[in-house]
């Protein structure tokens, strides 16, 4: 008989704050056993870590604990009030020796469960697909100040909140609502643990939106922003502060891709940090107690929860070329490309003859040469050989637990990757879950290649990233759900 346990522990010590806390940080963990298997998620209040240093975690945690590295799901929830890449890195050794202590509780006090869970439809109530086309445009991005129609759809003329720098088109196509009506996640899952004797262990929850709505004053025309951040586990922290007192135990989130999606939050009047955590309390208790109503009204128990098999696979796939070929060649030449990018956009911007969609791209590869300094240097944690080579390895884990897989998938990925890996794997229900095993920035697709804007911009994809990918996922995936 399989045996689980549920814990979590605070970030809080572990790195040099930059911040005050207004909520504590946590790492939280759900742990399973079967007869010749073990699984370890770890979920995150995180921004993001860079791929060496969720490989250096899963190795030691695993080796400590005497649990195989493929088997840790090293997964980050992307709360924009947390800790990044370098407090990360610097707090790791911290981290894992609280998560070595941790698990090794947790294994001992593993004990045989009922697993019930619950699949809800959101639709289009919670969440929406932030980025959408402008015929004659291109592609945008709105991160926040949507506005939502009469019957809650997500709709704006508002140039400004288009990431378009100081162009602003005035286009015929943006006299009426623009509405952003393309593919979301609508899936959310709630699975809850119980011992022998009835008593819940702990919770997991999935959906998928971006947890950035403690940060919303930032976005917001008002004086002392600098002053107000504060740490903040976001919405998924409301969530499962929730779930912990609607049914006991420890609450895991685990977070859907999310790269173009965004929760149905408030704008007018978030001016400051205090509003921003509101909001967040009031998303999270909201998406709670719908899992919870769900929970009551179709929960089935799970079956064959003894069914546990874990892999984490490798794939190589290409950078884009214009990205620098080492750290030090990214620092060179940082000041002089964003002196040029800012020179070829304001020609573009003030030629008369160009159209909008002429100076969008040239808005867009003003951002990117940006970005690409960062992406090399800090964000992603490249490595001067990987810069050289133009290839990029990634570890994907994959989890059977009963009928369900669960996939995870690199970076900020994309709704349409969620939407490719549960029509390709069919041999069992697939979760896919995002930012596992270290950050990458966005992984664009090559829709959202075309497209331009803000995905566009932050990722070092090719056109065949996501499509090489993809080849080298399938006939892995289709053996391990085989066997």
């Amino acid at each position: 008989m399989a045996v689980c346990s549920f814990a979590k522990f605070s970030l809080k010590g572990t790195f040099t704050p930059r911040w005050e806390y207004a909520t504590d940080l946590y790492c939280r963990l759900f742990y399973i056993r079967s007869e010749d298997e073990q699984v370890l998620f770890c979920a995150f209040d995180s921004l993001g870590t860079w791929a060496c240093d969720a490989r250096k975690f899963c190795a030691e945690v695993g080796k400590a604990c005497g649990i195989p590295a493929k088997s840790i799901v090293f997964h980050e929830l992307q709360a924009h009030a947390a800790p990044y890449t370098d407090n990360m890195h610097e707090g790791m050794d911290a981290i894992i020796a609280r998560a070595v202590e941790t698990v090794k509780g947790m294994q001992a006090n593993a004990v045989p469960f009922v697993c019930e869970v619950t699949e809800s439809y959101f639709g289009t109530d919670c969440s929406f697909n932030r980025e959408q086309y402008v015929e004659g445009l291109g592609g945008v991005t709105v991160w926040t100040g949507m506005t939502f129609d009469n019957e809650g759809r997500p709709c704006t003329q508002n140039e400004a909140i288009m990431l378009l720098k100081d162009y602003r088109p005035g286009m015929k196509v943006l006299e009426k609502p623009l509405y952003f009506d393309n593919l979301n996640d609508p899936h959310a899952y709630l699975f809850v643990f119980r011992g022998m004797d009835g008593k819940v262990l702990g919770t997991m929850s999935r959906f998928a939106a971006h947890p950035d709505v403690a940060v919303l004053f930032e976005l917001r025309p008002v004086e002392g922003k600098a002053e107000m951040y504060r740490y903040d586990y976001d919405w998924p922290g409301y969530l499962s502060t929730k779930l912990e007192k609607n049914f006991g135990g420890t609450s895991i989130y685990i977070n859907g891709p999310c790269g173009d999606l965004t929760t149905k939050k408030g704008y007018d009047g978030i001016d400051d940090f205090e509003a921003s955590d509101a909001e967040c309390k009031r998303l999270g208790t909201w998406f709670a107690e719908k899992l919870t109503k769900s929970f009551s009204e179709n929960r089935r128990v799970l079956k064959h929860t003894e069914l546990l098999k874990t892999a984490t696979f490798t794939v190589t796939v290409p950078m884009r070329d214009d990205m620098p070929h080492s750290k030090a060649e990214a620092w060179e030449q940082h000041d002089a490309l964003c002196k040029l990018s800012e020179e070829q956009y304001q020609a573009v911007r003030n030629d008369p003859t160009k159209t909008p969609a002429e100076v969008k791209r040239a808005i867009d590869d003003w951002y990117k040469l940006r970005y690409n300094c960062s992406m090399a240097t800090s964000i992603c944690g490249f490595d001067d050989e990987t810069l050289a080579s133009r290839k990029v390895t990634i570890d994907i884990p994959c989890v059977r637990f009963a009928d369900y897989l669960f996939v995870g998938v690199p970076g900020e990925s994309l709704t349409e990757l969620s939407t490719w890996l549960r029509s390709t794997f069919t041999g069992a229900k697939t979760i896919p879950i995002d930012q596992c095993n270290g950050y990458y920035s966005y992984m664009a697709t090559p829709r959202s290649l075309t497209l331009g804007g803000y995905t566009y911009w932050c990722s070092w994809t090719t056109r065949e990233t996501i499509p090489e990918m993809q080849r080298q996922l399938v006939p892995l995936i289709n053996r391990f759900l085989e066997d």
